[in-house]
């Protein structure tokens, strides 16, 4: 047994944490550079001097897929559906994220309207032919469009293609003998789900990312190759499971989450160690923060997400709230002369201004700068200096415009973002139906411990936690994911007229699917296979997941299943619908393998010099006062530190504000008290 490595390569910086099998941690955390991410993994994994003989394995969550699709930066989408539902990317939904609001528009789709081709061919709502695919009208509407060079691929979408796949086949077929260096997708590979309109942008999002995820693919392999890596190396997915090379390529809309989803996965790694049951993972970086609700030390899946309100990907994946505030958040003045932050960023390129890279612009990391919170010779452990006065500079533009002192408008910029994060948490909470005041806050990415007791105030939540490493917690992430398989089928079926033998069946189906996926992944084990199924009452357009018991499933199965449904939907919603017939949606079997025991939480290194000092800081509600500034190293277990504090890591730094108090674990965790 060898290195086991986790990366996570953010939009502002590429994070890694690898372990042995004699406890040795390995950690690194460089700038990223988004033209070139392949770069920054191998930059890594030098930082980490690391010999890459002796890695078994790397993990690495990426970022390449929701940046393309956000910027709009990827392959030219055919969109080839049954003929006369050309205009489904464009007619969309009639439901509108503001009602009132008369300059919201729909997403921009990923296809050109040109592009969207029908095929003739149709099969109905049982799978059943009812015109046959005429390859000859489909070579003809080829004709039509002009294809100019590389960076053109294929999404299929055809009515029905879930229950009977055979004209996708066959359209596939078609395009490999006629034009072979086209990338297909697939959607009833892809999604097989019904709702045609999430399906259609599921496996649009998958051919406009596929070019570019078989570039990854090639140029992260040449690159670990090259480093003289020679173990087995994986993508985190959405679902925070592992994807081999060959999985990445065929089925990049499963990726798009990847870098998202180690979050998760880190943070319920350290609910688990910590024994909390219930917890918020925050994960805050330099462009965005990312909440995971984690129950019983488990984050949270769903089986779709929304890239933007009206744009849906309905793939398995960690359940997420991406909110646009991270440090390069930038502050802004809008028409009404009220102060906002974010979601625009500086990035990492040219970053916050006190960063000396050409930014102007005042971000979260200079006003945190300017309050005091961060030590400007001790950023990222010394390796990035910050500049107090650029910091200062920018901060006094933005201030002119609000009329506000340069404290006052940095502290008013820290208090926005805060609310925003807060306002985020307790929408995902109450969509969930559960109290945040009942949960503990897990802090993390390089900005999340700065902001964590704050933003625990605004939500009345009196317990912290933050791990030994918080900005590299999402590249634990990745090193601590296990195999996970999800086999998913839509179905039609209600309680009325479905009996037990048809569920098995389809159940077995899936599961044989999920079995043999799992076993393509090379990890040598038997898995662990649950059953779930997606019902609602009939008429209603939204559905719950219910877990179904192992072993044979029978009358008596289905029955205590609907049973359950009616319990959680009145867990839920506060009543029943006794009487209304139960439909059942989707059908799901989820494969996964061990949770490894060999990733721990790294270490925290002995500090050489263990003094500690004060220094000014500005905390609203005390003003201007002097806080204990002590270095992570300096805090053994069972340390206690009382606000107001600043404990700095190399890679984050932990705020304790007044009236809060700070205790080291024994596993290194730091447990912060309200």
């Amino acid at each position: 047994m060898g290195i086991r490595v986790g990366i996570d390569t953010g939009g502002t910086f590429t994070d890694l944490v690898a372990v042995d099998d004699d406890g040795r941690s390995f950690l690194a955390k460089v700038p990223s550079d988004p033209a070139d991410p392949v770069a920054t993994v191998a930059a890594a994994l030098r930082e980490a001097s690391i010999d890459p003989r002796e890695i078994e394995s790397v993990v690495v969550g990426t970022t390449i897929g929701i940046n393309a699709v956000l910027t709009r930066r990827g392959a030219r989408v055919l969109y080839l559906t049954t003929r006369g539902f050309e205009d489904i990317p464009y007619i969309q939904r009639i439901n509108r994220k503001h009602h009132y609001d008369f300059h919201w528009r729909k997403p921009t789709p990923l296809v050109r309207r040109r592009d969207c081709l029908g095929v003739t061919e149709r099969v109905d709502e049982a799978g059943k032919v009812l015109v046959p695919f005429d390859v000859q009208a489909l070579d003809e509407a080829l004709d039509q469009v002009e294809l100019d060079g590389n960076g053109v691929a294929v999404a299929v979408c055809l009515l029905f293609s879930y229950l009977n796949p055979e004209h996708e086949l066959r359209v596939r077929e078609a395009i490999a003998a006629r034009r072979p260096e086209l990338p297909v997708s697939l959607s009833h590979e892809v999604a097989p789900i019904w709702r045609e309109y999430e399906r259609g942008t599921t496996v649009t999002v998958d051919a406009f990312t596929k070019p570019l995820f078989d570039g990854y693919v090639d140029g992260l392999s040449r690159a670990l190759e090259e480093a003289g890596a020679g173990g087995k190396w994986s993508l985190l997915k959405s679902n925070g499971g592992r994807a081999v090379a060959s999985e990445a390529r065929s089925r990049p809309a499963h990726l798009l989450l990847s870098g998202i989803a180690g979050g998760g996965i880190g943070g319920a790694y350290v609910a688990r160690a910590a024994g909390v049951d219930r917890a918020l993972a925050l994960d805050m970086g330099g462009t965005s923060c990312d909440v995971c609700v984690v129950l019983e030390g488990e984050p949270l899946y769903s089986s779709d997400f929304e890239l933007e309100f009206g744009f849906p990907v309905s793939v398995p994946s960690v359940s997420t709230r991406t909110i646009g505030a991270g440090g390069g958040s930038i502050g802004w003045v809008d028409p009404g002369g009220f102060l906002q932050v974010g979601p625009q960023s500086a990035g990492a390129v040219p970053g916050p201004a006190c960063y000396g890279r050409g930014g102007e612009e005042a971000t979260i990391t200079d006003a945190n700068l300017v309050l005091g919170r961060l030590d400007p010779a001790f950023f990222l452990g010394g390796q990035l200096p910050l500049d107090r006065a650029l910091a200062s500079r920018a901060l006094g533009r933005l201030g002119k415009r609000l009329e506000y002192p340069e404290l006052e408008t940095a502290s008013a910029m820290v208090r926005v973002c805060n609310e925003n994060m807060a306002n985020a948490i307790r929408i995902l909470t109450v969509e969930q139906g559960t109290d945040p005041r009942e949960h503990s806050l897990i802090a993390f990415g390089g900005a999340g411990p700065t902001h964590a007791c704050e933003i625990a105030e605004a939500l009345d939540i009196r317990h912290v936690l933050v791990p030994p490493a918080p900005g590299l917690c999402s590249a634990f992430g990745a090193l601590a994911a296990g195999v996970r398989i999800d086999a998913v089928r839509s179905v039609h079926l209600t309680d009325v007229n479905a009996t037990a033998a048809e569920v098995a069946a389809v159940f077995a189906e899936l599961e044989q699917q999920a079995r043999a996926d799992f076993a393509a992944q090379g990890v040598g084990e038997e898995p662990v296979v649950r059953r779930l199924a997606a019902m609602r009452y009939q008429g209603q357009n939204y559905e719950q997941e219910v877990l179904f018991p192992s072993g044979e499933i029978d009358d008596e199965a289905l029955r205590d299943a609907y049973e359950r449904y009616g319990g959680l939907y009145h867990e839920f919603y506060g009543y029943r619908l006794d009487g209304i017939p139960i439909e059942l949606v989707r059908l799901a079997v989820i494969a996964t393998g061990e949770t490894p025991s060999f990733p721990r939480l790294p270490g925290v290194p002995e500090a050489a010099d263990a003094r500690s000092a004060t220094r000014d800081v500005f905390f609203p509600a005390a003003g201007i006062v002097a806080a204990r500034i002590v270095r992570r190293e300096a805090l053994g277990p069972g340390a206690e530190l009382a606000g107001p504090a600043i404990v700095e890591f190399i890679d984050s730094t932990v705020v304790v504000p007044p009236g809060w108090a700070l205790l080291t674990r024994e596993d290194g965790i730091l447990e912060v008290t309200r």
